[in-house]
């Protein structure tokens, strides 16, 4: 049986394979791909990231009160992804 986790997003629960973690660590945001990292965390899917920041979901679930510094590092996080490919 696979573990199931919830959207911070849609609020739906989904196994833990279709779910992104995002994990607040020392200050700072990773996406752990590995799933493995301490620290607090919260699950999204991939195209639930702006539903989850307009219902302060990843801000709530990261225990971060500045929802901006979030949004700016989703948004590097984007950048990023787009100049690799």
């Amino acid at each position: 049986m696979e573990p199931i986790r919830t959207c911070v997003g849609c609020r739906q629960r989904d196994s833990m394979k279709r779910l992104h973690k995002v994990v607040s660590l020392n200050g700072s945001f990773l996406v752990d791909t590995e799933r493995k990292l301490p620290g607090r965390g919260a699950w999204v899917h991939q195209n639930c990231v702006d539903l989850a920041l307009d219902r302060k979901g990843l801000t709530r679930a990261l225990g971060e009160s500045n929802s901006e510094s979030i949004k700016t590092w989703l948004r590097n996080q984007a950048e990023n992804m787009a100049d690799t490919k």
